[in-house]
């Protein structure tokens, strides 16, 4: 009987046993699980924190590249030549049909260009209809007379009608000048067959010498004193007046 209580004891020890390992393999496996399951989270972790470093590098190189672009340069287009006024002018000239109406318009055209360079320099004096521009003028000596070449640019600007300026000779001119006391007579001048003839915005130059009398009614020669104010007078029937002349 006493032999029986043994076995049965010692069954129990073994059973105990048993169980024990059996419960120490389970906690041991479970805290093996558990251990790798954190080793997993703080690999996972150090390949997050890895990938994010790998993102944000290769953000700023990306970045850095943008920074790093050259600037796109505009291209500049070529502007158009301009075209010269003058030179179309003179094309539209060559353009016509005969020699003798490119020669016209080639004397017009030439005419008007330098009119425009002598308007530029010069001072304008409206009388009646007639718009006169003077540009100056220098008196000189030749064989001890006093010689001065006067220049004038006439317009007519305030007719629809032709204007005629007349000068047939010394004795029947309309054009003189005067020092305040002395009149004097031209010497020379260049109206065509005694007249200038002007059509409505129509221009012309013309010029008139004062120097030795030439008799026909011109009997006193021009003298120039510089202390005196010479006026370039007009009397004509569609206006009547005086240009200051500034004589050098």
């Amino acid at each position: 009987m006493k032999q029986k209580l043994t076995q049965n004891h010692a069954i129990k020890l073994v059973a105990l046993a048993i169980a024990a390992s059996l419960i120490l393999s389970v906690t041991l496996s479970t805290s093996a699980f558990a251990e790798e399951k954190k080793d997993k989270k703080k690999d996972a972790k150090k390949d997050s924190k890895k990938d994010t470093k790998k993102e944000n590098k290769s953000v700023k190189k990306t970045e850095t590249k943008k920074t790093q672009a050259k600037p796109i340069t505009s291209v500049t287009q070529p502007t158009p030549a301009s075209v010269d006024p003058a030179q179309q002018k003179l094309d539209e000239c060559k353009a016509k049909k005969t020699q003798r109406e490119q020669y016209e318009c080639e004397k017009a055209l030439k005419a008007s260009s330098g009119d425009a360079a002598f308007k530029a320099k010069a001072t304008k004096t409206t009388i009646g209809p007639i718009t006169f521009y003077y540009a100056g003028a220098t008196v000189e000596k030749s064989s001890g007379k006093d010689i001065v070449n006067l220049k004038f640019l006439v317009e007519n600007t305030g007719s629809k009608d032709n204007i005629a300026l007349y000068c047939t000779g010394p004795a029947v001119c309309n054009y003189d000048v005067s020092d305040g006391t002395t009149t004097f007579k031209y010497a020379a001048q260049d109206f065509t067959n005694g007249q200038i003839v002007l059509k409505p915005g129509a221009s012309r130059t013309f010029n008139m010498l004062f120097g030795p009398a030439i008799g026909y009614g011109s009997y006193v020669d021009f003298k120039f004193d510089p202390t005196k104010q010479y006026t370039f007078n007009v009397k004509e029937p569609w206006g009547s007046g005086g240009i200051p002349l500034n004589l050098k």
